[in-house]
């Protein structure tokens, strides 16, 4: 049956479609260790992700026990991107449903795309080693989008990338950074509850709300009105 609610679909990548943060987590904790901090927790990371490489790196050595200088901060993201783009499933999982809505999505096709803050360094090996790449024709990373989610021209470059509009399409997403660039980008939009989101998922003003990936169709067939 046909889903085509929408003519294209972008998808923001840690907390919506995987659950990395164990591999950020192992990644940055060599790094800290090396340079001569202590370890930090699954939660320290889920409260840093989203904003893009250098700000968790920066976040990383504060819960760490000592800011770094900037300097510092550029030698330890350096290192993080070098083992992370060496190591970036080892513990890295597919939330369940996603593979199975995509293959679907593609099947109706709809364009699709990834709008992540994540580097460019990490994002691709995860999405070579996962195998989800082969269903985005468009991948937009932090370090080299012009203007970065939150900022809503994030997603427009994607959608314009895939020869869309705002209008036809919409938005997936875990966390506040996800929603306010869909707000201010002026489409549609659904937050997933699996992923790293600092308020509750509720208070985003997401269009829609899943618990579940397979909920996704029937999210997008609703904030679309069904068109």
């Amino acid at each position: 049956m046909a889903i085509k609610f929408f003519d294209a679909l972008i998808f923001d990548l840690d907390g919506t479609l995987i659950d990395s943060v164990p591999d950020v987590r192992a990644n940055m904790n060599k790094v800290l260790v090396a340079g001569g901090r202590r370890e930090v927790s699954i939660d320290d990371i889920k409260s840093a992700v989203g904003w893009g490489g250098r700000e968790l790196v920066e976040r990383s050595m504060i819960r760490a026990g000592k800011p770094g200088t900037p300097d510092e901060i550029d030698e330890q993201l350096a290192a993080f991107l070098a083992s992370y783009a060496a190591n970036p499933v080892e513990h890295t999982v597919i939330y369940p449903g996603v593979q199975e809505v995509l293959e679907n999505l593609r099947g109706d096709g709809i364009a699709m795309g990834i709008c992540t803050n994540k580097p460019t360094a990490t994002a691709m090996p995860v999405l070579d080693a996962t195998g989800l790449g082969q269903f985005f024709s468009v991948v937009s990373c932090g370090d080299v989008a012009k203007h970065k989610k939150p900022d809503g021209r994030h997603i427009l470059d994607v959608i314009e990338q895939l020869n869309a509009t705002a209008k036809s399409s919409a938005m997936i997403g875990d966390s506040e950074t996800d929603i306010d660039a869909a707000l201010d980008a002026g489409v549609k939009s659904v937050a997933v509850t699996f992923g790293y989101a600092h308020r509750p998922h509720h208070e985003l003003g997401a269009d829609a709300v899943i618990d579940h990936f397979f909920d996704l169709p029937q999210a997008l067939k609703n904030v679309s009105g069904g068109r």
